[in-house]
């Protein structure tokens, strides 16, 4: 292969001179198309007098692109007619139009274009009429379709992006994958045509290469669509370079790893489509779980140029593996060209991909660009085998940032366990030269230090078994005899830690092989930081060592402190959390009793926690002003007590409750009473002085004093609804993952005081909603009334809302109601058993009908599961997932007929011998 022997210095030459097109050629086939489509401009799409007008005419295809190859490349020249009203109507007038078009076109060009041939191939494109034009000394050519085309997007200028509504029309055509990608080849075109002229040039290499493998005997038709290849090249570029200037050998090699990372592979843009549409949103959800590799067209969401395994990428990643020795990619002293780093990229010495977080379609990249919304490679079965490197790409033996090449935003909900088990859960090599690096250490100190420790305690995320994998921290408490009251700890804290650190700095050499010991800068004046770091295994892990009381004593797990604890604790005069240290094995045991599944949504909630401060760095709060993790700790057992307490449980809901929470920070009130209550007075007023404070509250449940809820929750409270419309939160279905019902703050803890508030906050349902909903249901109501049974003697006497809905009394989140059909056929209780499947049929026929033609505020879906005795349907908000009603619709013999308000009832012993629900009432519309 000519590429292969091209020195990597040398392929800008070898792409200017071998690979773009010749101008003379590419000048011909312009002036041919743009006198083409002149003259369909002008005499209509059928070139004949009755013809359909043209409303405009685009170029796209490699030659639209500025992608075509020196020798052949393909053109598309899409028509627009005013008689293509739908995308259903191509499908029906196409043929006609085509086979005039044909004889128009042949007539047409009795005038050719100098030095052009135009000859006819066999047709296998159903809905394009192919040409070719050559030139006359045959080294150069050009395939054109020629497209009839439905003007769904209408004049729209380049950058505007398109109404939901034309992607929402698209998928509701039943149009198969693709099908109508030249609608939108303006959009197409203009996505590539704004890239640097360079990364084009790149592109070029990357379709050479692809031709050759062609040549080498692989048929094309196997092959995935050079297309691909072509987004493939536009996303490496964008996520690790975004240079005009670059080296094209370290973007070749880039786009050769994606490719042998191929069944890995989850890209798409959000430039012209996104999240905004439910319709959309939800086929999008779909789409990412195809199989891989999954690459989107950027103007065509149905449109999947990766295409799972109908394609060999495997062929091609063959080939890819097999070049890497060749000049092309190898310095002028012989080292190897490295590939571009960046989150989504292959990483040298690896396997799989990572993955970056890219949740929503607005969010903008860090270097502000509008054309960067892609989700990238999802997480395969197969773990990275060397951590992620920081978000800078720095080769460092501590990565700034653990875990940031992993992105759970596109994981389906089913993967979730095994992406905690396979990406976040620490290493078990790792932990254990932590363990023994820690008795080495506890060895040390209390073999040297002239003050002497009654005991340690282990704590930190590493003591609680909450610890991220490739990055954790460890506090060790050492209880020491010379500490006699919390006041004790402050004036010779200072003289201890420099005699630890003294002892650690002479006594530590290679105690643990392949562990180093490190001191970083001490930012915390009670502890000595230091940091035990694997160079081999490339993980990390911050130690604090902390000089305590011992104010608990020794205490078997399960078993309360002596009141006094805490009572001598709240009369010391500590600042809030001062004394955190003396109670980290009360946290400890606190945790630890907690199933394991718990703890894995702990690590999966940190790990969000992690990705949302590392992506923000230096564009919002910095991390040091987020509330701290183990507020999300907290606040992740909260919402599993409250709504779970399950060992096993579905993890995406329990996630997405754990979000649900931290958009309702302002409403937390969250505190334990396993250590510390209100049997004590002087705890007891504490404790009512801390529920008095501004939320959130997030109480430690060993330290009463320390609220590990400050901070800046804003910035969490974003991204975790930013996160909602996610493929983690997708069921198979395609429907939203429901969280656990759990409320930030609960009823017995809430002041007699602030009964009101929390009734209006957390149980009244959200009176916009309330609104939307009657509204929809009147809508029902009067369509049941006037359609059901049209052409029936059956009459609908009335139509009446029912339930707590109805009552007033629906609790926000999910709520009940009955709809009841009250129907002539019924004269007595014990006729309404008959008919009743002939009955239900047209009623759901007809709310079918409605549910179609109707506009709603709520999301209407009438249920899937088809009973012939049971119907029911549910109304759920646009924008808050959690508030919903659902429906039964009962059809009933209207026995009380016309009541009024404030009239009497009558009725016979027959009522009482009736199971027909009649206690909601009256609240539709009046008999006709």
């Amino acid at each position: 292969m000519d590429l292969y022997s091209t020195p990597a210095a040398a392929l800008d030459r070898f792409v200017a001179r071998r690979l773009q097109p010749r101008k003379e050629f590419v000048e011909k086939a312009r002036r041919a198309l743009g006198a083409l489509a002149a003259a369909l401009r002008e005499r209509g799409g059928r070139l004949g007098a009755a013809a359909p007008r043209v409303l405009k005419t685009v170029k796209g295809g490699s030659s639209g692109r500025g992608t075509a190859l020196k020798g052949g490349c393909d053109s598309e020249l899409v028509i627009f007619l005013d008689c293509f009203k739908s995308y259903v109507d191509q499908r029906a007038r196409r043929a006609e139009i085509l086979s005039e078009m044909r004889a128009s076109l042949e007539s047409w060009w009795q005038n050719p274009v100098p030095g052009l041939r135009l000859t006819f191939p066999e047709q296998s494109v159903p809905g394009a009429l192919q040409f070719r034009l050559t030139s006359v000394d045959l080294e150069d050519w050009m395939d054109v379709s020629l497209v009839p085309a439905f003007n769904v997007l209408g004049q729209a200028g380049s950058g505007v992006k398109p109404k939901p509504q034309v992607y929402s029309t698209l998928l509701n055509s039943g149009c198969q994958g693709g099908e109508h990608a030249a609608c939108f080849t303006e959009l197409r075109r203009n996505f590539v045509n704004i890239r640097p002229a360079k990364l084009k040039n790149l592109i070029l290499l990357v379709k050479h290469w692809y031709h050759q493998v062609c040549l080498q005997g692989l048929w094309k038709e196997t092959l995935p669509p050079v297309y691909a290849l072509e987004l493939l090249t536009i996303f490496a570029w964008e996520q690790g370079c975004k240079k005009d200037a670059f080296s094209l050998a370290e973007g070749l090699r880039t786009v050769l790893g994606l490719i042998q990372q191929h069944q890995h592979l989850c890209v798409f843009w959000t430039v012209n489509y996104g999240f905004e549409d439910p319709a959309v949103g939800q086929f999008l959800q779909r789409q990412l779980k195809r199989p891989r590799p999954v690459i989107l067209d950027p103007a065509d969401p149905t449109w999947d140029l990766g295409n799972g395994a109908a394609w060999h990428w495997d062929l091609l990643a063959q080939e890819a593996a097999s070049c890497y020795d060749h000049p092309c990619f190898l310095r002028g002293m012989g080292d190897p060209v490295q590939s571009w780093k960046g989150p989504g990229l292959p990483r040298a010495g690896c396997s799989g991909l990572g993955h970056p977080i890219q949740l929503d379609p607005n969010q903008k990249t860090p270097e502000n660009s509008k054309s960067l919304n892609a989700v990238y490679p999802r997480a395969g079965s197969k773990p990275p085998s060397c951590p992620a490197p920081g978000p800078t790409g720095a080769a460092s033996i501590v990565p700034s940032v653990p875990g940031m090449a992993l992105d759970l935003s596109q994981i389906p909900t089913k993967e979730l366990d095994r992406f905690i088990q396979d990406h976040l859960k620490p290493s078990p090599q790792f932990q254990e030269q932590v363990k023994k690096a820690i008795d080495i250490i506890l060895r040390c100190l209390h073999e040297n230090c002239v003050h002497k420790a009654s005991r340690v305690s282990k704590g930190g995320s590493f003591g609680r078994g909450t610890d991220l994998r490739d990055g954790c921290d460890v506090e060790l408490i050492i209880f020491l005899n010379c500490f006699t009251d919390y006041k004790d700890q402050g004036p010779r804290r200072a003289e201890i830690l420099d005699e630890m650190r003294a002892q650690l700095e002479s006594w530590w050499q290679d105690q643990v092989p392949s562990l180093s010991l490190q001191f970083p800068e001490q930012n915390v004046p009670e502890a000595l930081q230091f940091q035990l770091v694997s160079t081999a295994l490339k993980s990390w892990t911050d130690v604090s060592l902390l000089p305590a009381f011992d104010a608990v004593g020794q205490l078997s797990s399960g078993t309360k402190p002596n009141p006094q604890v805490y009572s001598r604790l709240l009369t010391s005069g500590c600042q809030e959390g001062e004394h955190k240290a003396c109670f980290a094995e009360l946290r400890r045991n606190f945790m630890n009793i907690r199933p394991v599944k718990l703890k894995n949504l702990i690590l999966l909630v940190k790990h969000w926690y992690r990705q949302v401060a590392a992506q923000n760095k230096g564009k919002g709060p910095a991390p040091a002003s987020l509330p701290p993790a183990y507020a999300l700790e907290l606040l992740t057992i909260f919402a599993w007590e409250q709504g779970c307490r399950q060992d096993c449980f579905n993890m995406a809901q329990g996630f997405r409750t754990v979000l649900g929470l931290v958009q309702q920070h302002q409403q937390l009130c969250v505190y334990w009473t396993v250590n510390y209550s209100t049997e004590d007075p002087a705890m007891r007023m504490h404790l009512l002085g801390q529920l008095r404070k501004p939320r959130p509250l997030v109480l430690d449940p060993a330290d009463p004093t320390w609220n590990v809820g400050h901070g800046s929750w804003e910035l969490l409270a974003q991204e975790a609804a930013a996160l909602g419309m996610q493929a983690c939160f997708l069921s198979r279905d395609g429907t939203s993952v429901q969280p656990w019902d759990v409320m930030p703050a609960l009823l017995y803890q809430t002041p007699a005081g602030d009964l009101d508030k929390f009734i209006s906050e957390f149980l009244q349902p959200n009176r916009q909603f309330l609104a939307q909903v009657n509204k929809a249901v009147d809508t029902i109501c009067s369509f049941l009334k006037e359609n059901c049974f049209r052409n029936s003697p059956i009459k609908v006497i009335k139509v009446v809302k029912g339930g707590s809905s109805a009552k007033g009394t629906a609790l926000r989140g999910r709520s009940d109601a009955d709809l009841v059909v009250f129907l002539s056929c019924f004269s007595q209780f014990t006729e309404q058993g008959n008919k009743r499947a002939e009955i239900i049929s047209e009623i759901r026929a007809q709310l079918e009908a409605c549910q179609q033609e109707r506009q709603f505020e709520v999301k209407f879906e009438v249920s899937k599961w088809e009973n012939p005795r049971v119907l029911s349907f549910s109304l759920t908000s646009q924008t808050m997932l959690d508030q919903s009603v659902d429906f039964d619709v009962l059809p009933a013999f209207d026995a009380l007929g016309t009541l009024w308000a404030n009239s009497g009832l009558k009725l016979g012993s027959s009522l009482s011998n009736s199971t027909n629900m009649l206690d909601d009432l009256e609240q539709g519309t009046s008999p006709s």
